[in-house]
């Protein structure tokens, strides 16, 4: 093994390697995080375990379920289902189930959803290895790290040119976080990594079908699969972030040098198609961008506009009945994300910005409930779709807001402009937010006993005090 890897590894010295300075951090950085980024990091993991509870009740959380079952019986547990799986596999449904509603969290820097992948990886391992709730949370933080640092080394191009940074990007982050939780040294937490990118693989084409959630569940399964794979003596290669066939190319494309060059000047989300080999925890990412917790269950190229609309609509107290016409324009990568004009299920319909819009015109709001098969044949919300008309802007999210233009029956048109949703670091939550929507997510579906006890598990202060285990009994 020691012969795959720079001599850097051993000495613990700067490295131009960013593999392995990846792993040197994830082994020895200390767990002595601020009082701000272990706040975020509870807060992730409560917002992915209400969108968990109602996401395992779909259909393809369910048939996963049913596959993991047959594939891989154990000790671990995922929530909604009373099966013992194996820890892949447990990671495997958890990570489906946090991504079915499209309700869970985003992060810039990846442009993906990072904690529907870290999150059930690390549950998964966590239950497995008997760990504490701390632990989670200080692996969850690290695991963040290096899956942003890894979506700024092929970002924005990686995502823009049509992969789907939660099932490859995601993949690499969550292997890290294992890693942290299963103690790996530095040179087995570098082939975890290394191992991570071949599981790693998934498009944007499968937008809108039961393999967009399945994605994050393939990630999180890879991850931890890469991890045990590592810890059995499993090697990898050195060179699969930066060298010639590495990620930073074939999942970026051979001009990635001029791309690196147009992006220098750029502050995309710290994205500069170049991967970092020294100051790994500077800045901490959940720090600097935080997460993007949803305050709606649908895509989140839809969000800016759909806050925009329901500002707009309580400002003026306009009605749907009064609106002639409702014009977006947006940055062309969020408008190639919403590629169903007429929905015909509820998955198509969280990638719709005529139907959502149509609904939040209509009511005022947008939920769960609007994503029911019944919900998108709605006569009233159809009749609305052809007043939502839109504009590609070729300039990335960062430089264009989105506009929302609304023509009123009188021929006013009123206007507003979002260059960041609400969940945001810009305007993110409130305590009071977030457990409204971990009570509006788990109340109709978990007991009164269990809603009860697991609100008091992750109300505690004494985090240390917490098992895995014990919090996976009670949601299972």
């Amino acid at each position: 093994m020691a012969n795959s890897y720079p001599t850097e590894m051993n000495a613990m010295t700067e490295t131009k390697n960013p593999l392995t300075a990846f792993a040197q951090w994830c082994a020895a950085t200390p767990n002595s995080w601020s009082k701000v980024a272990t706040d975020r990091a509870h807060d992730a993991f409560i917002d992915t375990l209400a969108v968990m509870v109602p996401g395992a009740l779909e259909d393809v959380s369910k048939t996963v379920a049913g596959l993991a079952a047959k594939w891989g019986q154990g000790a671990c547990h995922a929530v909604g289902f009373k099966a013992g799986f194996s820890a892949p596999m447990a990671a495997l449904v958890n990570g489906t189930s946090a991504h079915a509603l499209d309700f869970d969290d985003n992060f810039d820097p990846a442009k993906a959803h990072a904690s529907a992948v870290i999150i059930p990886a690390l549950l998964a391992v966590g239950e497995e290895n008997n760990a504490t709730y701390a632990q989670m949370l200080d692996a969850y933080i690290v695991g963040l790290q290096i899956m942003g640092l890894t979506g700024q080394g092929v970002n924005p191009f990686h995502r823009s040119r049509g992969w789907h940074a939660t099932a490859t990007i995601g993949t690499v982050g969550a292997a890290a976080g294992c890693a942290r939780l299963m103690k790996l040294k530095p040179e087995q937490a570098a082939h975890a990594i290394s191992l991570s990118t071949s599981l790693a693989g998934g498009f944007m084409s499968q937008f809108g079908t039961m393999t967009k959630p399945l994605h994050a569940g393939l990630a999180a399964a890879g991850a931890v699969q890469a991890t045990q794979f590592a810890e059995a003596g499993i090697t990898a290669g050195s060179e699969t972030l930066h060298g010639p066939q590495g990620m930073g190319t074939l999942m970026v494309g051979p001009d990635v040098a001029d791309l690196r060059a147009l992006m220098a000047d750029k502050d995309e989300y710290g994205q500069k198609v170049t991967f970092r080999t020294s100051d790994i925890g500077s800045p901490l990412h959940i720090e600097k961008y935080g997460l993007k917790p949803k305050r709606f269950p649908n895509c989140g190229s839809i969000h800016r506009a759909l806050d925009g609309l329901l500002e707009l609509r309580e400002k003026y107290g306009f009605d749907s009945t009064v609106v002639k016409k409702v014009f977006i324009r947006a940055p062309a990568a969020h408008l190639r994300n919403l590629m169903y004009d007429k929905p015909a299920s509820p998955t198509e319909a969280r990638f719709s910005l005529e139907y959502s819009l149509a609904v939040g015109l209509y009511s005022g709001t947008v939920g769960v409930a609007d994503y029911e098969m019944d919900a998108i044949k709605r006569p009233e919300i159809w009749a609305l779709m052809p007043l939502i008309h839109k504009e590609y802007i070729d300039k990335l999210e960062s430089d264009f807001p989105t506009q929302i233009h609304v023509t009123l029956a009188s021929g006013e048109t009123i206007s507003t402009e979002v260059d960041m949703p609400v969940g945001s670091s810009a305007q993110p939550f409130t305590a009071k937010q977030l457990w409204q929507k971990f009570d509006t997510c788990t109340k109709p579906f978990l007991s009164q006993t269990q809603h009860k006890k697991v609100t008091a598990l992750l109300k505690t202060e004494k985090p240390e005090s917490i098992s895995v285990q014990e919090l996976m009994t009670l949601l299972i």
